[in-house]
């Protein structure tokens, strides 16, 4: 068995269509999997019948942001109904939150002299596609067009809080984006609680929040080698009486620190996530 409950495809910032995301897994001898696109489900749904030809276990996701405390957080949502109009009217709302964003984001680019990127709305929405808009696709833009070397270096000079092409949002409230998942019999987990650099009694007051609006589980696994994080979390997870998840965050080919199930093992001492899901795991 192997597992993956984070992933992204171009149906968001990932650089994978979704049949390319299946093919992947196969590759990887992924078993079970989970597309988890930024505040949509198109992904998983276009995969779906090319992963059950392929006998590979798809399970509903999506990657939704919230505001905690005046801060970005990411929750994930697994193994819900995709047709729930609760939480699919929550997702529509957030996609126009982001759809207002990157407008001002490129009328702001646009308006600065030394960025000169000829035919900038163009470009953007020809990377976009037919997916969600987000920073990533502006990261990409500016890496196309020679202005930056790679991602960090996007956001470092560009797109980050204070610099010329940030613009703020204020996301639903995490006790929001959790109520729409579990409305729809979904699972709520915290993505990547190390990736927002908390001191750990603030990590805590987010991870109680988050179990008092109705969250189940946390990320635990992230890394593809066993690590003081994953210790760490592993820890909170069983504290707080929550189930623990792994997921790689999977973004794109090029990304050879980050790869399709490239996962440490789960901790012995939690309750794996996967014990909620509706249906039991495919074993390999």
């Amino acid at each position: 068995m192997k597992v993956d409950f984070h992933c992204h495809t171009t149906a968001s910032d990932g650089g994978l269509s979704p049949k390319e995301i299946i093919d992947l897994a196969l590759k990887h001898e992924v078993t079970t999997l989970a597309i988890t696109d930024h505040d949509t489900t198109a992904g998983y749904e276009q995969a779906l019948d090319y992963a059950t030809e392929n006998n590979i276990q798809l399970i509903s996701g999506v990657e939704a942001s919230c505001t905690w405390n005046g801060h970005t957080i990411h929750i994930v949502g697994l193994d819900f109904d995709i047709e729930n109009p609760v939480l699919q009217a929550g997702l529509a709302s957030i996609r126009e939150l982001r759809l207002a964003r990157a407008n001002s984001m490129l009328e702001r680019l646009a308006d600065k002299p030394h960025i000169k990127i000829d035919s900038i709305e163009e470009k953007l929405w020809n990377l976009v596609g037919h997916g969600v808009v987000g920073r990533g696709h502006f990261s990409q833009l500016l890496q196309q067009e020679g202005l930056v070397k790679n991602g960090q270096q996007a956001f470092d000079r560009y797109l980050k809080k204070g610099k010329v092409g940030h613009v703020g949002v204020t996301w639903p409230e995490l006790s929001t984006v959790v109520n729409w998942i579990t409305q729809a019999n979904g699972i709520a987990v915290i993505a990547h609680p190390a990736i927002y650099k908390f001191t750990s009694n603030k990590l805590n007051r987010l991870i109680s929040d988050f179990k008092q609006a109705g969250g189940q589980a946390i990320e635990v696994v992230n890394q593809p080698r066993h690590c003081a994080d994953i210790n760490g979390m592993a820890q909170r997870a069983v504290k707080n009486e929550l189930y623990a998840s792994m997921g790689s965050d999977f973004h794109r080919p090029e990304h050879s620190w980050r790869g399709l199930g490239w996962l440490a093992p789960m901790p012995q001492t939690v309750r794996p996530v996967w014990e909620l899901f509706k249906n039991p795991l495919k074993q390999a």
